[in-house]
């Protein structure tokens, strides 16, 4: 052999060594089952942390849970995914954990699927509009499209929500990411470290039997009913567990000045199972409070100035127009650029929060720690307020987060029963996601309960006979009743829409009466609007708050009167009257006003006049030119500057009363390319309308048509698929 040949030959051997070094990996499970779970991780971590890995996997088996190891140098999602749906095809596969570095799907064009995130995709750069989501990993049947000649960011992969894809989440598995914290060092050591306390946690046979519930300022529009609404559905939802104890406590930005060292303290605590978090946030901070209330006039003037220097540092000509407003002079904000006060207001503000660089000394113990607040679980970020959770030092093992903007209007409390009764994390999670909700930690964790062993939650929960899920209808626990429902609905039972009724009519529990709800209106059809109609007065808040907002979706001219009754009867509710109001002004303006001459023609009730000057507010005016103002928002061509705001409003705000113009502007072809896309986006949020075939015709009769642009065809195709598909 020449020397030639002998240095080929050695190159040979050694990029095949290479290559069989960085080859898939399995390892297989060691035990059978009726399910499996997969750890899906890199090549590099499972080298470093294989001992933790292994171990990991050694106390899921143990617990009769079968784990394959699956470690790659994954470089795009499409191979994570394949191997997903091979593992769930093959091995029945219930669930996965994301361990070190994952590819991240950055979803386009899939809002609805969100909460409340709605930023303008065309307008904004690609990363900050797109919504991490691991929907693309555990919904497999949602179509999503590589964004050709984007470019991946790193771990960030953009894709697009196919108009040809179903238009809802029902996840086939449930998912979880344990993604080291830039600022924390090494990675390997983060994630060895990580496992060792999950294997931990599972071996400590630790009940559901401590809660805390934390309320900051402007959650829920500080509404005190909205309040008490919490506490209703936990102990239903808990039974007498904490009946005798104060081991379910219910706290408030308003009973300290800053209450962020009482909910360190908390976070601290050694026994506490899990914290809720309702709060506004970012991937950087949690707002746990604002200003505190002030009771004497020293403190009225205190915070008068910091507000006004606040407002100084960002715009000085504004603090002088605010100061004269208030006949006040520039001594009120004129020091606002001076170090020492720029500290010590900066010391003020770190009181009202948590932020990244506090975690690590906090050291939370709180096993999980549940963050109803916007962006403090977007992992595109190398550190988040989550993953700082888990990767601590305390006993927090796991942490459900938002990856982006999240609405008030949303419950925190779906299901949330079982996992008091020995339910997986990841088994709660799966039938509740939406897009921007994600399980940051071992998924596969449980709270041991000696009523729940025979229950078989785990077990159970993956069974699909319609038989067993309407005997569980009238278990005693609610929380079971409503995962009976949810079975039902996603198995296609025929008769599901008449239980969801009689569930919502007989049951005495709010979460039970909640989710009929829900589900009903996946379904849109008659039994639905005889619930919205009676929800409208339940007697737990949120679910009357939902009901005056569906009604405004929906657009049925009977929900008319309800509504004006809910104004008047409910008017201590704020976030109840804040949709109720919404919700009037999408109806017909002659109709409202109407009915609301009827409702107050001859009131004698206390304040009747003003009540009816403030109701009138909310109903749509008439210009002097004789159209309804909302009208001419819409269809004045003239209008170019705001035209486009409105049409985009219509997403949250959908005006049946218009819909026919609506209709007629999406098939003029004479209108401008971008108006008739922006309708084309926003008539598919009329999903639930009674309006909805009108527009779906209208978008079957432009598709057959044809001759429309790529993006303007995309977009019918979308509302049309949106507007005749289940949820």
């Amino acid at each position: 052999m020449n020397r030639k040949t002998r240095f080929f030959t050695l190159l040979l051997s050694a990029v095949m060594s290479l290559s069989s070094l960085h080859a898939q990996q399995i390892d297989a499970p060691t035990i059978s089952g009726a399910s499996s779970f997969a750890v899906i991780v890199d090549t590099k971590s499972y080298e470093m942390c294989r001992e933790q890995i292994s171990l990991y996997k050694q106390t899921i088996e143990s617990e009769g849970l079968p784990v394959f190891v699956v470690a790659d140098d994954w470089q795009t999602p499409e191979q994570v995914r394949a191997q997903i749906k091979k593992l769930y095809e093959q091995h029945s596969l219930e669930g996965c954990v994301f361990i070190g570095d994952i590819p991240v799907v950055m979803v386009q064009y899939a809002q609805h699927l969100t909460s409340a995130f709605k930023m303008d995709q065309r307008e904004h750069p690609i990363r900050d509009c797109s919504v991490p989501s691991d929907r693309y990993y555990d919904d497999l049947d949602i179509i999503f499209d590589r964004i050709e000649g984007e470019p991946n960011q790193g771990l960030l992969h953009f894709f697009t929500m196919s108009p040809d894809s179903p238009q809802y989440i029902e996840c086939d598995i449930y998912s979880a990411r344990i993604k080291p914290q830039k600022s924390n060092g090494d990675p390997y050591k983060q994630i060895s470290a990580y496992l060792e306390k999950a294997v931990r946690e599972h071996k400590a046979n630790n009940e559901f039997d401590q809660f805390l519930s934390y309320t900051g300022n402007g959650s829920h529009s500080d509404s005190m009913v909205a309040w008490r609404g919490e506490q209703q559905v936990v102990l239903e939802q808990f039974g007498d567990r904490f009946a005798h104890r104060n081991n379910a406590r219910f706290t408030r930005f308003t009973m300290e000045p800053y209450m962020k060292y009482d909910g360190i303290r908390d976070l601290r605590r050694k026994d506490l199972d899990m914290m809720i978090f309702h709060q506004h946030g970012d991937y950087f901070r949690m707002y746990v409070s604002g200003d505190p209330y002030t009771s004497s006039l020293d403190e009225h003037i205190e915070h008068m100035a910091l507000r006004m220097r606040s407002l100084a540092s960002r715009s000085e000509a504004n603090a002088k127009k605010q100061a004269d407003k208030y006949g006040l002079d520039s001594t009120w904000y004129s020091n606002y650029n001076d170090p020492a006060m720029i500290e010590k207001d900066s010391l003020l503000d770190l009181k009202t929060g948590i932020i990244l660089e506090h975690i690590n000394d906090i050291r939370p113990n709180c096993r999980m720690v549940f963050f109803d607040a916007c962006f403090n679980g977007d992992f595109r970020e190398d550190d988040y307020i989550a993953g700082k959770f888990i990767f601590s030092e305390g006993d927090c093992v796991i942490g459900w987060a938002n990856s982006v903007n999240v609405l008030q209007d949303k419950t925190s409390y779906d299901l949330m029963g079982l996992l008091g009764y020995g339910a997986r994390i990841g088994v709660w999670a799966k039938h509740i996601n939406i897009l921007e909700s994600h399980i940051h930690g071992d998924p596969t964790l449980f709270f041991e309960s000696e009523e729940g062993k025979a229950l078989d939650i785990n077990r159970n929960v993956l069974r699909k006979e319609h038989d067993y899920w309407l005997s569980m209808l009238d278990h005693k626990i609610p929380d079971v009743q409503c995962l009976a429902m949810i079975r039902l609905f996603e198995e296609n039972y025929e008769k599901v829409s008449d239980i969801l009724l009689n569930m919502y009519k007989s049951s005495p529990y709010a979460v039970v009466r909640g989710t009929a709800m829900r589900l009903s209106e996946c379904l849109d059809d008659e039994n639905y609007k005889q619930i919205l109609m009676m929800a409208v007065k339940d007697s737990y808040e949120f679910t009357r708050r939902i009901a005056v907002t569906r009604m405004g979706h929906v657009g049925d001219n009977d929900f008319i009167p309800l509504l004006i009754d809910s104004y008047l009867d409910d008017s201590n509710s704020k976030r109840v009257m804040f949709q109720n109001t919404f919700a009037l002004a999408c109806f017909d303006r002659d109709l409202v006003l109407k009915e609301i001459d009827k409702r107050f023609d001859g009131a004698t009730f206390h304040n009747a006049a003003e009540l009816k000057k403030n109701l009138l507010k909310f109903v749509d005016t008439e210009t002097e030119d004789g159209y309804p103002s909302a009208r001419k928002d819409y269809v004045d061509k003239e209008n170019k500057r705001w035209r486009p705001f409105y049409i985009t409003a219509l997403k949250n705000h959908p005006m049946h009363q218009y819909a026919q113009e609506f209709c007629d502007i999406l098939a003029d072809e004479t209108e401008d390319e971008k108006i008739r896309v922006l309708m084309a986006e926003a008539l598919a949020w009329f999903d639930i309308s009674v309006k909805k075939e009108l527009i779906a015709d209208t978008c079957k009769r432009l598709l057959d048509k044809g001759g429309m642009s790529d993006e303007l065809t995309r977009e019918v195709k979308r509302a049309y698929s949106r507007l005749t598909s289940k949820k």
